[in-house]
């Protein structure tokens, strides 16, 4: 499966997960620190992220614990939230998702987007 299929399909997943209200147990969502961005997503929402992000782009989520990976989304959701530009916003989701040498793609940054404004 490519990384533009991977990316939509998890755009897709994410949306149903939200349309059917799945319950996910908090204590799997990372807790606030004083590194991370000052949106905090609720931890039910940040929880499925984590799922569907490291289902993903596994490549992206390789090594990376739960906090590391919701913080992708709660920096995009500050940055949303702040009225950043779209392209900013997504140019700071290829930065904040890098993982080593791997970075995501425009498509997959865009599709963390996606995903992150349901959220947010």
């Amino acid at each position: 499966m490519s990384r533009t299929t991977a990316a939509l399909a998890a755009g897709t997943a994410v949306f149903a997960l939200l349309l059917t209200g799945c319950s996910e147990d908090s204590s799997t969502a990372a807790p606030a620190t004083t590194t991370t961005p000052a949106v905090q997503v609720d931890p039910g929402k940040a929880g499925r992220f984590v799922v569907s992000y490291r289902n993903a782009f596994p490549k992206l989520a390789a090594g990376r614990d739960d906090l590391a990976v919701s913080g992708v989304l709660n920096q995009t959701c500050s940055d949303i939230k702040a009225g950043k530009a779209e392209a900013d916003t997504i140019a700071g989701i290829v930065k904040s998702s890098t993982n080593g040498s791997v970075s995501a793609t425009e498509q997959e940054a865009r599709a963390v987007y996606d995903m992150a404004k349901l959220m947010c």
